[in-house]
């Protein structure tokens, strides 16, 4: 459950993840799994995916992000219509798809423009509050590390990346 002392946007992910991991989507598959899918269906080869925890790591890290740009897109809608027309268009292209292919696609290109250093478009666009965009940087870059590089997400890499942003948010938190 979530601690009541974290800064309270923390909570509100924590507990949108919770609803989402039980239900379950093909939104937050692991790119091997999609990789797998997409093979089976297009090359007609047998299903070879093996499954590992690093994978439902994954997972749990795409529930995190997809919940974070609904709360911004929730954020928007109250605020800025203008903003929230473009975010949604992003949001869309991010989410909106209709085939594991798709779904792979769009998961790839998170990836790439949270791990470009001169995409602006992240802090921007896609996270105004400079902590949300440096945890969604440092998420996919983990995700960067299993699917490029064969870096397994870990339990440690996992707790490594929640405890440095939840430390990093009750800084900020304190400090005003």
């Amino acid at each position: 459950m979530a601690n009541s002392t974290w800064p309270s946007p923390y909570r509100l992910v924590l507990l949108s993840l919770m609803y989402y991991v039980i239900q379950g989507t093909a939104l937050f598959m692991a790119g091997g799994l999609l990789t797998a899918l997409v093979n089976q269906n297009t090359l007609q080869t047998d299903f070879t995916f093996h499954h590992s925890l690093s994978h439902d790591y994954e997972s749990l890290i795409w529930v995190v992000v997809y919940a974070m740009m609904i709360r911004r897109r929730n954020i928007l809608a109250a605020t800025d219509t203008d903003m929230y027309k473009k975010y949604k268009e992003v949001l869309d292209g991010c989410w909106a798809c209709h085939s594991y292919r798709g779904l792979r696609r769009c998961h790839n290109d998170l990836v790439s423009v949270a791990c470009d250093p001169d995409s602006a478009e992240v802090e921007v666009l896609w996270f105004s509050d400079p902590s949300e965009a440096r945890f969604f940087r440092d998420a996919m870059r983990l995700v960067r590390g299993q699917l490029q590089d064969r870096e397994p997400i870990t339990h440690e890499k996992l707790c490594g990346l929640f405890g440095k942003h939840l430390q990093l948010a009750k800084e900020v938190q304190d400090s005003s």
